[in-house]
């Protein structure tokens, strides 16, 4: 399980979080400044301490850069258009998968749920791959496009 030093554990919830807060920060860059943690979270409608615990991971693998002080804030390192949503995943270190709760239907205690947990262990595996290969195939870039209808 990845706990992150400020005691959190990273959730499919954060993916979703960690993708706005890039979104915000590139639809913010034109005007050349760092954001603070607090105005980020507010533009995702989260709490500044959950956004900071999930831009620190973001940090760490180089996607977005931070500066403290009375200037500081985050900012993005590389342009939206070189940042894949695989990688955004990868870097979260997400502990529960997307996929967390298929299996828990399946009871090993019975041959019926031993099988079905090995034939949802397959399917599982193959959605995996197949996610990861959607999510590395998209931008920041390409979801700014759909959001706010225009290129970057």
């Amino acid at each position: 399980m990845a706990i992150d030093k400020c005691g959190g554990v990273a959730t499919p919830r954060w993916f979703g979080y960690a993708l706005q807060s890039l979104v915000y920060l590139a639809h913010h860059a034109d005007r050349d400044d760092r954001c603070p943690s607090g105005e980020i979270a507010g533009g995702c409608a989260t709490e500044a301490t959950l956004m900071r615990r999930i831009l620190s991971r973001l940090a760490r693998a180089q996607i977005v850069g931070a500066r403290e002080g009375r200037e500081g804030g985050y900012f993005l390192l590389k342009p939206p258009e070189a940042i894949t949503l695989g990688e955004v995943y990868r870097a979260l270190e997400i502990a529960e998968p997307l996929h967390s709760g298929m299996l828990d239907s399946a009871d090993d205690c019975t041959a019926l749920g031993s099988g079905m947990k090995e034939a949802f262990g397959d399917v599982i595996r193959e959605t995996e791959r197949r996610m990861m290969e959607v999510l590395d195939g998209r931008t920041i870039a390409d979801m700014i496009g759909q959001v706010f209808g225009q290129k970057v």
